[in-house]
Formats: C-alpha cells, sequence, structure tokens
C-alpha cells in the first residue's frame, strides 16, 4: 500500500529552511558588530603609519617599509626591503581571541609569525622568525610617532617569556615618503 510522505517532506523542509535563514541571520548580526581591523587602529591613534617610509643608514644603504591598507580595511599588507633582503606580511585582527596577529615570509626562505599591541603612544609588534634552516629569532619592534614625517622604530630582543630587553638593540628612524604614482608610459595599453 502506498503511503503519501508530502506532509512529513514539507515540514523537514521547512524546519530545514528555517534553520538555514536563522543562521544566516545570526552570522550577519555578528559580521555587522565585529570591529575590524581600520577601527582598531584609528581609535589607538595609529593610522599615521600606513604609508611608504625609509631609511639610509651611514653606508647608504636603503631600508624600506610599505603599510598598505587591503580588504576594506580588513587586513594591512606589509612589506620591508634592505639591500637584496625582502619579506612581505599581513596584518589582521582576530576578533574571537581579540588580538592583532602579523604572518610573513621572506625571499630567503623564512617565515615569521607575531602579535601587534600598542604600550602607551608606541605600536610593539612581537615575532618569532624562522630561517630557512630553521633557526628562530625572536625580537619585537616598538613603532612610534617622532612627526607627520618621521617614525621611530626601536629593535628590542625577546626573553622566554616574550618581555622586550631594557634597551633596544638598535633603533631607525624612516623619514615618509610620497606615495609612488604610475609612470605615463605604463598606463599607456598596448
Amino acid at each position: 500500500m502506498y503511503q503519501s510522505r508530502t506532509p512529513i517532506a514539507r515540514t523537514s523542509l521547512a524546519k530545514v529552511l528555517l534553520a538555514v535563514a536563522l543562521v544566516i541571520a545570526i552570522s550577519a548580526t555578528a559580521a555587522k558588530a565585529q570591529q575590524k581591523l581600520g577601527d582598531l587602529v584609528t581609535e589607538g591613534g595609529f593610522d599615521w603609519m600606513i604609508g611608504r617610509w625609509e631609511h639610509e643608514t651611514d653606508a647608504g644603504d636603503k631600508l624600506q617599509v610599505i603599510y598598505k591598507w587591503e580588504l576594506n580595511k580588513h587586513m594591512i599588507s606589509m612589506r620591508f626591503k634592505m639591500g637584496g633582503y625582502e619579506s612581505y606580511g599581513m596584518i589582521f585582527y582576530k576578533p574571537l581571541e581579540n588580538e592583532v596577529v602579523q604572518v610573513g615570509a621572506d625571499n630567503m626562505g623564512g617565515f615569521s609569525k607575531g602579535t601587534w599591541d600598542t604600550d602607551g603612544e608606541r605600536a610593539i609588534s612581537k615575532s618569532e622568525y624562522t630561517g630557512a634552516g630553521g633557526e628562530i629569532r625572536r625580537f619585537a619592534v616598538a613603532h612610534s610617532k617622532v612627526d607627520a614625517d618621521t617614525m621611530k622604530a626601536e629593535v628590542y630582543e625577546l626573553d622566554s617569556d616574550g618581555n622586550l630587553a631594557e634597551q633596544p638593540g638598535f633603533t631607525v628612524q624612516y623619514k615618509r615618503q610620497k606615495p609612488q604614482t604610475l609612470k605615463e608610459d605604463s598606463k599607456k595599453t598596448p
């Protein structure tokens, strides 16, 4: 004897659709309430760091660091160049852990991971770098604003508990650079 399952199928389908709608509604509400990195940086007063910075050593070598907003201010890309060395990283906010993290890699086969925090007027990145050969170095960089066109970066060793050494190993003062523009020749299409 054949029995119709239509009422049961409709009830099950309705429950599934209701559950999906609830999940979407809850996700949308949580996403709207979630802070993004751009909000945290602005609230902390560190949006001045965004841009291109350079330092020339006494020997004439250039150090360059670029902080650039990406993904609707949910991420900052970071590029560092010094001679033949270059690294690239991403800085983003993990709301569930309530921390700002950074991951990166370099052209020598190394990689880094770390966190960002503040200490008064300084933005401090604490990182663990693993070289291509497996060697591990832990260090911190404290960034502070000297004036609108000057950023001071103090590099510290970290102890086993993640605390900064009493004095920086060295200090660099970067000068803000004007944003690079495309050359007229590169704008033309072939």
